[in-house]
């Protein structure tokens, strides 16, 4: 993995995939890195599709923090008031990083320096879903948009763009849903990178968000959130974490 620039901060986001049945080869690499409790919490899951992707959550990003020569079992995790994990040891491993999973893909996010913070969102773009909830959850300048965007699948899609986005944010702050969506509001909705407005002054803060709709792999949309330490520019790269489990 080469180094960047000093003045440049790389997130890496990488997806892998996920079974809806038994486990698969990803899956058994994943488990092969969780500590004991990690294994037990995956047995009280009923559904495999839930058991999965938490084990390649969980897997996958301890084999990433760890990517300096750290062994993924060797990472410690807490959490957070609502209850958002990071790194308490080894040092070399406390980096930010956020995983979010939908049927059939998990995705993990992972920033280089340790004052910033990242979130990330997934949805399938054939998920079920009722863009009538903007009504009740989303920003008006939001719900404003979304009236725009006609119905059936564009509607549908567009109400999942602007989900992921609100999901990715309150993820990276680390509050979830204690934050009201309609707390802030996202503008240049159709643009690569869009922009957000916070509504509730509580939100406000010197961070300078930057927000990226991703496509990692054909029927799935994405979210990533990211606010940068110090870094002057800011960068993304994609990567298939089933390529790097294969090689």
């Amino acid at each position: 993995m080469t180094s960047d620039p000093p003045n440049t901060e790389t997130v890496r986001v990488w997806h892998a995939t996920s079974s809806s049945g038994p486990a698969g080869p990803i899956e058994r690499h994943c488990e092969s890195w969780l500590d004991e409790s990690e294994r037990q919490r995956a047995d009280r899951f009923r559904q495999p599709t839930s058991r999965n992707q938490h084990v390649i959550g969980r897997g996958m990003a301890r084999q990433l923090l760890g990517a300096n020569g750290i062994p993924p079992d060797a990472i410690r995790f807490d959490i957070e008031t609502y209850g958002k994990p990071f790194v308490i040891e080894p040092d070399t491993a406390r980096r930010p990083f956020n995983v979010a999973h939908t049927d059939g893909l998990v995705m993990c996010g992972i920033a280089d320096r340790p004052d910033s913070l990242v979130g990330v969102d997934i949805e399938r773009l054939d998920r079920r879903t009722d863009p009538g909830l903007a009504d009740r959850y989303f920003s008006k300048p939001e719900i404003e948009f979304l009236k725009t965007c006609g119905t059936g699948d564009a509607r549908r899609a567009a109400f999942l763009r602007i989900w992921t986005l609100k999901e990715s944010f309150i993820k990276a702050i680390g509050t979830g849903l204690q934050t009201p969506l309609a707390d802030f509001a996202f503008e240049e909705i159709e643009s690569d990178s869009p922009k957000i407005r916070m509504l509730d002054p509580k939100l406000e803060s010197d961070r300078q968000w930057q927000f990226y709709c991703v496509a990692p792999r054909p029927g799935f949309i994405g979210a990533v959130a990211v606010a940068p330490g110090q870094a002057a520019t800011l960068a993304l790269e994609l990567h298939s974490f089933d390529e790097l489990v294969s090689t």
